[in-house]
């Protein structure tokens, strides 16, 4: 079985501020069509702050900064927007199956060796000294 983990480690919106101001002011970036909203977790690269989004239209975002050194956009300060409220918080998680390469969602769907439960069990499937029909026969 392997497991894929999946983080939100790309921003969903990323660009540049075009005011100085408490606010995220990008005219154009149409944050509010592209799926951003309230609780979305937003960073300024340019001085490290970094908060979550209060509100959002499709030219502004608000957002209460902290951990940088001026807690505001400048003109010219570089920003993501990521799809969770922490940035690299994991979205998704998918197993895959040892014997046939199938995907789920949950650990339970497969058994202690890794194999898909819905699949049957195979007697040798985890065994290899299970003879059965096709096999060659063990001699005493």
């Amino acid at each position: 079985m392997t497991v894929e983990i999946h983080l939100d480690s790309s921003p969903l919106a990323t660009g540049t501020a075009k005011a100085t101001g408490a606010d995220l002011v990008d005219r154009g970036a149409d944050f509010k069509s592209c799926g951003i909203t309230a609780g979305l977790y937003v960073e300024n690269e340019t001085d490290s702050s970094y908060g979550l989004v209060a509100s959002v239209t499709e030219d502004t975002v608000t957002a209460t900064l902290t951990g940088g050194t001026v807690n505001g956009w400048i003109t010219g300060d570089t920003y993501n927007i990521y799809k969770t409220a922490t940035k690299d918080a994991e979205i998704s998680r998918i197993y895959t199956d040892r014997r046939f390469g199938t995907k789920v969602f949950r650990r339970s769907e497969l058994n202690d060796h890794g194999n898909r439960i819905k699949d049957g069990e195979d007697l040798d499937a985890n065994d290899e000294n299970v003879f059965g029909p096709g096999q060659p026969w063990r001699r005493a």
